[in-house]
């Protein structure tokens, strides 16, 4: 939510681990950023498992987010770097 209404972002492609990449791309698309996920593969040790547990824990919540829509309580300043950088390459 807070890349599309302070930085402008309308489309991103997310590179995350594995695990984590299908709850970050559902987030942007409720938030209405229009996005593309890369899972990244990861050794499956201690760290591993421990954030496979705790992606359980956090999906729960960001269905419940999504489906309550709760509006973020600090999304600061509109700041157009993004925009500007964006405009320079084009």
């Amino acid at each position: 939510m807070r890349a599309r209404k302070i930085f402008g972002v309308d489309r991103a492609v997310l590179i995350s681990q594995g695990f984590h990449i299908r709850r970050a791309v559902a987030l942007c698309r409720e938030a209405g950023v229009q996005s593309y996920g890369v899972g990244v593969d990861e050794p499956h040790d201690a760290t591993w498992y421990y954030g496979g547990v705790r992606e359980l824990l956090a999906s729960g919540k960001a269905a419940a987010d999504a489906l309550f829509e709760p509006d973020p309580r600090f999304l600061g300043p509109r700041e157009d770097g993004i925009t500007r950088a964006l405009a320079s390459h084009r």
